[in-house]
């Protein structure tokens, strides 16, 4: 059974929001790197994808519905949300616009 996270984000200040979304993720036990102009989000466990971050460009994750890695990802985008626009929805009708 999947379960998809579809989001897009346009950042106001990208530099801002890596620096104070990383030291969240890291107290989490995530690690965020940055390779090119895109943001890897890698969260401590196999069990559910990595979240790809490019700009103004539409983008999904898989988490399978595992917690608490789908609601991490959620707060992450409305976290993301404070820097930038986000659009996000998931497959069973959650949305952030």
């Amino acid at each position: 059974m999947g379960y998809t996270i579809y989001y897009k984000i346009t950042f106001k200040d990208r530099r801002k929001a890596i620096k104070v979304i990383r030291q969240i993720l890291e107290e989490l036990g995530f690690t965020l790197y940055e390779k090119d102009e895109e943001v890897l989000i890698a969260p401590p466990t196999d069990s559910v994808e990595l979240m790809r971050i490019k700009e103004n460009e539409w983008l999904s994750v898989k988490t399978y519905k595992k917690q608490p890695w789908t609601v991490i990802y959620k707060l992450l985008l409305l976290s993301l949300s404070s820097f930038a626009s986000v659009e996000a929805f998931d497959d069973e009708g959650w949305s952030l616009k």
